[in-house]
């Protein structure tokens, strides 16, 4: 009689965690799982000073980031600034070790996070960021679309919010503050509105200007790297609109057959946009060109949630989203020939893929001190802080006539 062939089970979520813990040691230089008391459905690293002290006869390296709490009704909720020592040879671009003596090292590394400070805070955090001209300052927004204002050079134990500021109406997870112009914050919120806020006069209580051209959820808003009064939001209402703080009025409009549910720009090129969301796929625009994208990239297997350029490499994008990964794309590889075997692992600009969540990924942050070092979280309490072994990631490279924007 002929034997039939049973069929291959899925592998499972845990089966997968396993695959990726055992494949660490070739990956990576650098891993640290903390299990929270609580979801944080927000992270960002903390601008932090390089001055490594000597612990134990070790050189570390102290590196903080913000995260919240999304607890119970019953439980307070609390903005929380968490901090990690590292190794010096985690922090530095030096040449990784040999795999067994690596190996035998990442073994032993037991950096966990500790938390340094914690405000409390009304209701669940969805959303923390720092001003970038002035660190200390943080900007936190809630499940009621209230946007909260800490200040760390207050010392006092329990201190709360120094200021808030009520419009929306609904919950939101748009969140930034402008990186050219110190105190000017976005806020968006479910109810479809978009506000804009200066946090340098905690007075007034009231948006600086408000943004009602959405008909739908308001699922992200992000600053222009580098002209200051340009900005782009993504909505429900299966739209990407490019606002201009001087104008009244929507200065470019892209709608698409998906919602994205989050965008970035460049930090290097003023005409790039990528943005994501419920379909899977990456897109890249040129904003001179914004109604056809230059290029759309698959790797995900589910929603994208985020999306953000590294601060340190040129071409180098990150997304995460609700299929537990997050992917790093190298943007000069797109359009690089393949062999077959490679293929398989994916398309030629998905430069690495970090599976080592086992729920979906909240949110994630690229540290601005040290190249490749990243952090994420996801809803199952979990927090991952993580850097890519070097010598797999090489500065991504562009050929000599590469240019991003005649992609087609």
């Amino acid at each position: 009689m002929t034997e039939v062939e049973e069929p291959e089970q899925p592998t499972t979520i845990n089966e997968e965690y396993d695959l990726w813990v055992s494949n660490v040691p070739m990956m990576y230089d650098f891993v640290s799982e903390t299990r929270l008391t609580w979801p944080s459905l927000t992270v960002q690293w903390l601008p932090t000073e390089m001055q490594p002290r000597e612990v134990d006869g070790q050189q570390l390296l102290r590196q903080e980031l913000l995260i919240g709490t999304l607890t119970t009704d019953n439980e307070p909720n609390y903005l929380k600034i968490a901090a990690i020592d590292l190794p010096e040879n985690v922090t530095s671009s030096k040449p990784s070790v040999s795999d067994d003596a690596k190996e035998n090292e990442l073994s032993h590394r037991q950096s966990k996070i500790k938390i340094v400070r914690k405000f409390k805070h009304e209701q669940e955090v969805t959303r923390a960021r720092y001003m970038p001209q002035s660190p200390n300052i943080i900007a936190t927004l809630n499940g009621a679309g209230i946007v909260y204002i800490f200040d760390r050079n207050i010392k006092e134990k329990d201190h709360g919010a120094i200021a808030s500021f009520s419009y929306h109406k609904e919950n939101g997870y748009g969140l930034a503050f402008n990186p050219t112009v110190s105190g000017q914050l976005l806020s968006a919120s479910d109810d479809g509105t978009v506000a804009l806020w200066d946090v340098t006069s905690t007075a007034n209580k009231s948006p600086s200007q408000t943004f009602d051209v959405h008909t739908d959820i308001v699922n992200d808003c992000k600053w222009h790297e580098f002209q200051s009064s340009l900005f782009g939001t993504v909505s429900e209402d299966n739209t990407l609109i490019i606002h201009d703080t001087n104008s009244d009025r929507a200065i470019q409009k892209l709608s698409v057959s998906s919602a994205f549910n989050t965008l970035a720009f460049s930090k290097r090129s003023e005409n790039l946009l990528a943005a994501a969301g419920t379909d899977s796929n990456v897109y890249l625009y040129d904003l001179r060109r914004l109604q056809k994208p230059l290029h759309s990239m698959a790797g995900h297997e589910d929603s994208v949630t985020s999306l953000e350029f590294s601060p340190h490499q040129d071409g180098l994008l990150t997304s995460s989203g609700s299929d537990r990964r997050i992917i790093m794309w190298d943007l000069f590889n797109i359009g690089a020939e393949q062999q077959p075997d490679d293929a398989y692992d994916g398309v030629p600009e998905l430069f690495m893929m970090h599976g080592g969540h086992r729920s979906p990924v909240n949110e994630f942050s690229h540290n601005s001190n040290v190249p490749w070092l990243m952090c994420s979280v996801e809803e199952e309490n979990v927090l991952q802080i993580w850097k890519p072994a070097n010598k797999i990631v090489r500065p991504p490279q562009p050929p000599a006539d590469f240019d991003i924007t005649t992609l087609e």
